[in-house]
């Protein structure tokens, strides 16, 4: 099932502008208030805009300052117009940094929001699941701010500075490492101008950005893989009028067509423009071999099951802590989601034969549909359509509802037309890890998924390097039956 590139989370990107206000504290926010436009580009096209805010207020009556985000996407997924909006608005005391955050995505699956507000150590977070507590680490607006700061106070290249920051789409604290690449002028009609260019890494995530930074701390312009923004005036940041389509622009495009994909028991490969060696996952399934700083060979296979212990249902949760665990997307522990796993399972405590019924009750009831959005297991079960994201954040969410370890993997796919897409499936515990697809209905998966990375969104988020970069040379393949 092609995919929607994890563009979602382009609003790491997106920074605050400059303007004046009386300063607080020890750190000065003042020239980073006011409001900024952006264009979100795709390969050049223009998919999306965007604003950043940032701005004077209170909190609980207490003198605070809100940073609000909102990215707009108008965009092509197999030839359908869709639309998504993000935002994010969070609330910063002086005092303690980061209080209190909310994130709504608007998509065709509906509105999914969080809100989360600071209990000491924790952020209580209201979902649409129900409420969650989840680690805040210690964001205030200094580190929101840090990369901008180096700019400001004329940091030389090669300084750093390392920040924690709390991403709100994952609900979850990260490590971010900035650094000053080069400083440089420029002469735009004749007009010199000072510009610094900063690499932010987002070190639990796996993602780099990099950033064109003027002397009055505005982001002319940020990239990571093939999107990029650009600061624009709002007129014509909102001027879009998007033709491409996002799942043929991001698709590879072979050497030569793999005939009959679905059907490839094994399948070698050469695998180039890989720069990180950690985006090719080594499994029993998937062996590499490296050949260059950016290049491997690869062979995926789709084997007979090996004969294993039959493992049963439940399986004890210390044994796999985050493969049975409930989270935000994935809402196993939700009554709708644990009826319907009952309902699928019945009393079947054998974990393959589980397995299967779980993948072909997805496959069926699903309805196979391109999908700009951030997917969550009820959203999904509720409208019974999506794309493969969809699907396997179900399937897994149904899997560790009745105690079947399970996780997701981000990779590619050959398709019939002859192009490897960006793709998502299942890994599922049955005496050993092995994949399901749930668009296809396959357990185990034919030979042509290349994974690439797991752990869910952050994993999809390690993609974003390789689109437009990746090449595939097909060396050999055969056809038959995995079973």
């Amino acid at each position: 099932m092609k995919r929607f590139p994890a563009i979602a989370w382009i609003p790491l990107l997106l920074t605050a502008g400059a303007a004046n206000a009386f300063p607080r504290g020890g750190f000065d926010p003042a020239p980073y208030l006011g409001t900024r436009w952006y264009g979100v580009y795709f390969f050049g096209e223009k998919v999306g805009h965007g604003s950043f805010r940032l701005e004077e207020t209170e909190y609980r009556q207490k003198p605070a300052f809100r940073s609000e985000l909102r990215v707009d996407y108008r965009i092509k997924l197999g030839g359908a117009p869709q639309e998504m909006t993000l935002r994010e608005e969070k609330i910063y005391l002086p005092e303690t940094g980061l209080e209190a955050f909310t994130t709504i995505q608007d998509s065709r699956l509906g509105r999914i929001a969080f809100a989360g507000r600071r209990e000491g150590e924790l952020f209580r977070v209201e979902t649409p699941s129900g409420e969650r507590t989840v680690e805040a680490g210690r964001e205030d607006l200094h580190s929101a701010l840090a990369h901008l700061e180096l700019v400001r106070k004329g940091a030389r290249p090669g300084e750093t500075i390392t920040v924690r920051q709390f991403e709100t789409s994952l609900l979850r604290p990260g490590t971010v490492i900035h650094t000053v690449e080069k400083a440089e002028e420029q002469y735009p009609g004749g007009v010199p101008l000072r510009l610094h260019r900063v690499r932010s890494e987002f070190s639990e995530l796996g993602l780099t950005t990099h950033s064109l930074i003027d002397g009055d701390l505005r982001t002319i312009e940020g990239s990571v893989g093939a999107i990029t923004i650009r600061e624009e005036e709002e007129a014509a940041a909102r001027d879009l009028d998007s033709r491409m389509d996002l799942l043929l622009a991001a698709a590879v495009r072979p050497d030569r067509r793999v005939p009959r994909p679905r059907e490839i028991r094994e399948l070698r490969l050469r695998l180039s423009g890989l720069a990180d060696p950690g985006l090719v996952l080594d499994s029993p399934r998937q062996e590499y071999e490296r050949i260059g700083a950016d290049s491997c060979y690869l062979r995926v296979s789709s084997p007979a099951p090996r004969p294993v212990a039959p493992i049963l249902i439940p399986v004890a949760g210390e044994d796999f802590p985050s493969e049975l665990e409930a989270t935000a997307f994935i809402q196993a522990d939700h009554p709708a989601v644990r009826e319907q796993a009952r309902e699928i399972v019945g009393d079947e405590t054998d974990a393959r034969r589980a397995a299967r019924l779980l993948t072909g009750w997805v496959f069926r009831n699903l309805e196979k549909s391109f999908l700009a959005a951030i997917p969550d297991a009820v959203s999904v079960l509720e409208k019974r359509s999506g794309d493969c994201k969809a699907h396997s954040v179900l399937l897994t969410a149904l899997a560790r509802a009745v105690g079947l370890p399970a996780r997701t993997v981000s990779g590619l796919v050959a398709m019939e037309d002859g192009l490897f897409y960006y793709h998502q499936w299942t890994e599922l515990f049955i005496g050993e890890w092995t994949p399901a697809d749930p668009v296809f209905g396959q357990l185990p998966v034919d030979g042509t998924h290349i994974a690439l990375s797991r752990a869910g969104p952050a994993g999809q988020l390690k993609l974003l390097s390789l689109i437009g970069r990746i090449r595939i040379e097909v060396l050999e393949w055969a056809v038959g039956s995995g079973e």
